[in-house]
């Protein structure tokens, strides 16, 4: 009878053993949720153009800047005179997209990528009569929206170098602005 015990007493350790060895290896699974958001595209409108406005360099000068900030009034220095105003502004721009967002505006790096204003009748002309180099660009110290409401607007303004040797006529370029989501 003990011989019977004990073998009844090792076949209950051994059914306990391999239950105990099935119920830790048990396979268990759980669902996750999966979410995208698509925001709408970012639209950037340019509503109007950087205007230096009339502009007086004389001949023979050793040249100067225009200025023309995003929030404030042109000012000339050097030898260059501010003429009548009226049509000098800043560019400005509009941009709409999805709100409650951190938008970013950027203004294109002058030093990796130069600005020229050609004269409009010597187009691709990089004689020194007929250019005016863009050195900066002034978006207000703006960086963008921490928090779009969906339609911003901004300004950008810049400041143009002459050399005194530019002749007389209208001088033309373009620039980049950059909008993106953050």
């Amino acid at each position: 009878m003990t011989k019977m015990f004990r073998t009844a007493a090792a076949g209950v350790a051994l059914f306990a053993a391999v239950g105990l060895g099935s119920t830790a290896h048990a396979q268990v699974t759980e669902s996750a949720d999966a979410t995208a958001e698509v925001l709408a595209a970012l639209q950037l409108t340019n509503d109007a153009g950087l205007d230096f406005g009339a502009i007086v360099v004389n001949a023979g000068s050793t040249g100067g800047t225009v200025d023309m900030p995003a929030s404030t009034f042109r000012s000339c220095s050097g030898d260059v005179i501010c003429g009548p105003g009226g049509t000098e502004q800043a560019s400005a721009f509009t941009v709409t997209g999805a709100a409650n967002t951190n938008v970013d505006v950027s203004v294109q790096d002058l030093v990796a990528n130069p600005v020229v204003l050609t004269h409009t009748g010597f187009a691709g002309s990089t004689n020194n009569e007929h250019v005016i180099e863009l050195t900066a660009l002034d978006d207000g110290s703006l960086g963008g929206f921490p928090l779009f409401s969906g339609s911003e607007t901004f300004n950008v303004g810049g400041t143009i170098s002459l050399d005194g040797s530019e002749i007389a006529g209208t001088y033309e370029g373009s620039f980049d602005v950059t909008v993106q989501y953050q």
